[in-house]
């Protein structure tokens, strides 16, 4: 398979091998060829770990093990993605926290990138803009 915008539940779904969509998760990540990691899926992970109550080293580990993975290409939060998500939550007059989505949403866009995600609002988000996701046959 091909690329595809990374968002933070795959990861977190990937990393807890007890967790519900573990395999569906990990099979993903198998099967793309370039993982796409927006900077705030990175900020997000941290963020999940620490209310985990997670050890620094623990949660440097399991980061790592994403952002220096060879599929794994960093990309960077741009100041276009942050007009174009800010823009997007006044026009549609959603909440602020909303935001981290747009962020990802706008990656993908620029990316020319599926997105690969659990959230359901997420996902209908993008269908929504017209842009894939992943998993294909997970419900809406």
């Amino acid at each position: 398979m091909r690329k595809a915008v990374i968002d933070t539940n795959i990861i977190v779904y990937d990393l807890f091998e007890d967790s519900a969509l573990h395999d569906e998760a990990a099979d993903m990540l198998d099967q793309l060829a370039k993982w796409i990691i927006p900077s705030i899926v990175v900020h997000e992970l941290v963020w999940f770990l620490k209310g985990l109550n997670l050890k620094a080293e623990d949660a440097y580990e399991a980061v790592r093990q994403y952002v220096l993975h060879e599929k794994a290409v960093l990309r960077p939060v741009s100041t276009s993605d942050i007009e174009r998500s800010l823009t997007a939550i006044v026009q549609e007059k959603l909440s602020l926290a909303r935001y981290n989505d747009k962020l990802i949403l706008s990656v993908a866009a620029e990316e020319g990138a599926p997105i690969a995600s659990f959230d359901k609002k997420l996902r209908k988000q993008a269908s929504a803009a017209g842009l894939p996701v992943l998993p294909a046959a997970y419900p809406a």
